[in-house]
């Protein structure tokens, strides 16, 4: 199949220029001045897209979802469901979550993963959740990197869970991914400092409006400094994921000071939302729920400048979906299962919130969505860029005239968006998945099961990203 992209403002590393794409067998074969003939003259029989107006990013790239969990409260969007949400949001590959599984090595948890995801519609790859060491873990490590799946997902809470690593562990485990240059990423909320803050609370039943007193930044700011010593003391990069506060971003300030090389995460909702959508009427609140939880205005701000400043690395969603009536069923909010909707919104908040009000420009957009999380997880070029002979992953994303944003233009089955009524000034027009136009104008187009697993390669950060 051949494809020429004509007309379209490429959004490169750089800089933004005005060039035709031609694609190949899935992969990009050309990119030429719009206005000089071009080698796509010998694409016989090519399909043909305007992008006159547009712009051009490679695919981006949803760094950390949740698709698909089971057990007691599962979520509301399986891989077909919310790869679905991630391709309309112009989104082409995403990073989900593996547990360590109980009688299965990581390997296996890893593959029992990839076969759940089968029915995804656009590529993927893993995290490994390690939550539990033993003598096996250093083979079970150095499989699952050949496997190519070369980041662990290590959290600093949820004991009460047990996915919370024993701190007695810590030192063992980053030696290990220092010899074998696998990327370690942290839910930083240490859970001393939340049991701390927990003693001192006392209510009959703490609704939504209460969660951040149970979380507070305090927690992020301590885990993310015991993780960053510890990467110090090894030498090894560090990858924080979805940073919430200007506690946690001073930790990040003080760890980089120090020499760590730390990869920043950081999501829309502690970008845009704060605690006050957490105390909504008649329950709305508990659909702001997650965790870390929701703050301050004057940590959107901090966020927000950080931004700007080019100290956060990447912006992710997070997307756990639970339906209303999931949301709605406990009024504790240590019990509502923590976790929003978010893929599909991604990049038109981020162009919206960020572009046009001039807090990011396009091309910091592109590092942010695309190039950055590809090379932080060893996917780069393949992914996250538009280099000739790559995978031609492609978002056509079209500026409009201000409009509200609002669920009923969206595809989770969650049955809400925390993003209801933004203004939105753009959204992704079409979406291209090696070489194959999936979405088109509202219309999806493309298939269940087209989406592949992606190994990955050494991460960036261990090459300085």
């Amino acid at each position: 199949m051949s494809l020429i992209i004509r007309n379209g403002y490429i959004v490169g590393e750089t800089h933004i220029r005005k060039a035709d794409i031609s694609i190949e067998n899935g992969k990009i074969r050309t990119i030429s001045d719009s206005s000089l003939p071009g080698n796509d003259k010998e694409l016989k029989g090519a399909e043909e897209l305007d992008a006159a107006g547009s712009y051009i990013f490679p695919g981006f790239i949803d760094a950390h979802t949740h698709f698909g969990l089971g057990g007691a409260t599962p979520t509301a969007d399986d891989f077909f469901d919310g790869s679905l949400c991630a391709a309309y949001g112009g989104i082409t590959t995403f990073i989900d979550f593996a547990d360590q599984e109980k009688d299965k090595t990581l390997g296996e948890s890893a593959e029992s993963r990839i076969e759940t995801a089968k029915d995804s519609i656009i590529d993927f790859t893993l995290h490994q959740g390690l939550y539990k060491m033993h003598a096996g873990i250093p083979k079970e490590l150095s499989d699952l990197r050949s496997m190519g799946i070369r980041a662990l997902k290590l959290f600093t809470t949820y004991k009460k869970f047990g996915v919370c690593l024993d701190e007695t562990s810590w030192d063992d485990l980053f030696s290990l991914c220092k010899d074998l240059e696998m990327l370690i990423t942290v839910h930083a909320e240490d859970d001393e400092v939340i049991a701390k803050a927990s003693q001192n609370l006392h209510y009959e039943i703490p609704g939504p409006e209460i969660h951040p007193l149970f979380r507070p930044a305090a927690a992020e700011y301590s885990a993310v400094m015991k993780a960053g010593n510890l990467a110090k003391k090894h030498q090894l990069p560090l990858y924080i994921v979805h940073l919430s506060s200007a506690e946690g971003l001073r930790a990040v300030r003080e760890l980089r000071a120090g020499g760590v090389e730390v990869v920043v995460e950081t999501t829309p909702h502690y970008l845009f939302l704060n605690r006050k959508y957490l105390e909504g009427e008649n329950g709305e609140g508990s659909l702001f729920l997650m965790t870390p939880p929701l703050r301050d205005v004057s940590d959107n701000e901090a966020l927000l400048q950080a931004l700007s400043a080019g100290e956060i690395d990447i912006v992710a969603t997070d997307h756990c979906a639970f339906t209303k009536e999931q949301k709605f069923e406990k009024l504790d909010c240590r019990e509502i299962p923590f976790g929003i909707p978010g893929s599909e919104e991604l990049s038109r908040v981020i162009y919206s919130k960020g572009v046009e009000n001039n807090k990011i420009d396009l091309v910091q957009m592109m590092h942010l969505l695309s190039a950055n999380p590809a090379k932080a997880f060893g996917i780069y070029p393949e992914k996250g860029s538009l280099l000739p002979g790559t995978d031609a992953d492609i978002t056509i994303f079209t500026p409009q005239k201000p409009s509200k944003l609002t669920f009923s233009t969206l595809h989770s089955r969650s049955g809400y968006s925390v993003y209801d009524g933004f203004t939105i000034m753009g959204k992704p027009s079409v979406t291209i998945l090696r070489g194959e136009v999936i979405i088109r104008d509202g219309q999806f187009t493309g298939s269940r099961g087209l989406g592949k697993f992606v190994p990955c390669s050494t991460p960036a950060p261990f090459k300085n990203l």
